[in-house]
Parts: C-alpha cells; structure tokens; sequence
C-alpha cells in the first residue's frame, strides 16, 4: 500500500510519492512503469507526472519527475512548487526559502503563510550545445528555424531556451487557432532536438501579459507547465516583448514570472510564482511493476 497525494498548479497535477525510506524498490524500468501505472487516466490515478521524495547528498530531500510515458524529466517548474508546498504541508519545511535537488541541480523555493510557492529556476541555458540543438540548425544562439514538409507553415521560427530542460517557443497571433494536438507531437521528435522538446506557443497580449498554450514532452497537451511558462518569458525577454514580469495566462490559470535579463544580458536567474492546491490523498493498492 503506497500512500500518495494529488496536488496541482493552475491545473498541471501531479501524484506525489515519499520514497526517501526506500519503500518502492524499484529499479529505474520499473520506476518508469510506475509512472506509466499511476499517470493514466483511466487505469490510473491520473496526472501528467510522478513526483518522488528521495534522498540526496548534501541537501534535505531532491525531487525525481516522471512523465506519463514513463521518461524522466530533468526539472519541472510546477511539478517543483507543488512538491515544496507538500513538503512543507508535511512540516518538512518551514516559511521562506528552502534548496531542494532536482535533475537540473539545486534550485531555491519560497513557501508563504498562504500557501503560494515562489521557485528561483535558475539561469536560462540560451547556447545552443547546451540546450540542446543539434549543430548547423541555431538561426542564432537561441533562435531555430523549423521544417515542416507536408504542413501549411513548413517553416516556423522558434526561441530555444533550457530551464534544465529543451523548450521551443513560437509566437503566434492567437493561440487559440494553433492546431496543439497535430503540430505539437511532430515538433516534440523534430530532429533538431536531439533529447526531443516541450513546445510552447505564445500570444502577446500586452507588456505585462502572455497567454501560452503548451505540448509537454512526453505528456502532450498540459493545462499548464512552469519551465514552459518559465522559457515563454524569457523568450520573450530576448525579443524585447515584455516587461521584467508578466502573467503568463495557462488554461489552468495564470502564473507569473520575472526575469531581468535582455538579448545583451543573460545572467539573470527566473522566478515562477502561482497557487499550488491539493485536490486529495490515498493508497495506491495495484501490485508494483518487477513483483
């Protein structure tokens, strides 16, 4: 019997698992098997991603992210801040400002008296060996051109930006007329990313406002993503689009994000802040993949 919670940010949800004793036992197959198990949504709990307490060296708990396919994820912004207002519903954590391990490094989370969770994502990765892009395809350091053979746009232009993991964001005049679950599984695999991509379609309303529409790799079409939301700004930044903060308005609701930086200067860490809630707990009673 594993116990687990729910929990969501402006509608990307998660089941979050404490495996820090070792309860699970699972090797890496079959932790992905699990995530597969746990994810869908018909046979399943239901959630675009597994989140598991584990132990790490040097830090009080590190955060383990699964997609619904079963891949792992080296960070996931909402993912994080639902996992740190867990923590701290727990008593693991206190108020202010706490580093927990993640796939993508150490990165800072703030928890306030009502709840809302504030995480220094750190740095965006804006080379392209870094995010990575395969070489020859970078328009500039960050910037891609995209083919589509067969499709009505062949060619987009696309901001390539890592928070800890590939993203592409393309601007459009509205994104509610994107066809997101045709064009989004192609430019996941596109080959011009060679550890595939999540894909973020961006709309400027204003200077201080951003509506995004997302395809999460390996999860498809998501209510919300906060590294996404997370690149969406920063892409933006580097375009000169948006003030140092906006509201990125998600389907699931809107989250905010700061970055100081500009095309001349990057070195600026992202900060994500939103609502997490927990929608409910239980006990996972299906055998384990491997017993």
């Amino acid at each position: 019997m594993i116990a687990f919670e729910k929990w969501h940010g402006a509608g990307n949800d998660f089941v979050i698992v404490d495996d820090r004793d070792g309860t699970l036992g699972l090797n890496e197959r079959a932790l992905g098997d699990f995530a597969r198990q746990v994810c869908d949504r018909h046979f399943g709990i239901g959630a675009d991603g597994l989140l598991l307490a584990v132990k790490a060296d040097g830090v009080l708990v590190a955060m383990r992210m699964f997609n619904p396919d079963g891949s792992e994820a080296e960070m996931c912004g909402n993912g994080l801040r639902c996992f740190a207002r867990w923590l701290w519903g727990r008593g693991d954590i206190g108020l202010g400002a706490t580093r927990i391990g993640t796939g993508a490094g150490l990165l800072g989370v703030t928890v306030d008296e009502q709840g809302a969770v504030r995480v220094d994502m750190g740095h965006p990765i804006l080379h392209w060996s870094d995010i990575p892009v395969r070489p020859g395809n970078q328009v500039t350091t960050a910037w891609v051109t995209l083919h589509l053979p067969g499709w009505d746009a062949s060619t987009l232009e696309a901001t390539a930006v890592s928070m800890g993991n590939p993203h592409a964001v393309i601007f459009v005049g509205s994104v509610s007329e994107v066809p997101l679950e045709e064009i989004g599984p192609l430019l996941e695999v596109h080959q011009v990313f060679p550890r595939r991509a999540n894909v973020e379609f961006c709309e400027v309303v204003s200077r201080t406002e951003l509506r995004v529409r997302v395809w999460e790799r390996g999860a498809g079409i998501t209510l919300a993503c906060g590294t996404g939301a997370c690149a969406v700004m920063v892409a933006a930044r580097l375009h000169g689009l948006v003030s140092e903060t906006a509201v990125l308005a998600l389907p699931g609701g809107n989250l905010e994000a700061t970055w100081a930086g500009s095309a001349s200067d990057t070195a600026h860490p992202v900060h994500l802040t939103g609502p997490t809630v927990k929608t409910f707990a239980g006990l996972w009673n299906l055998p384990l993949p491997g017993r």
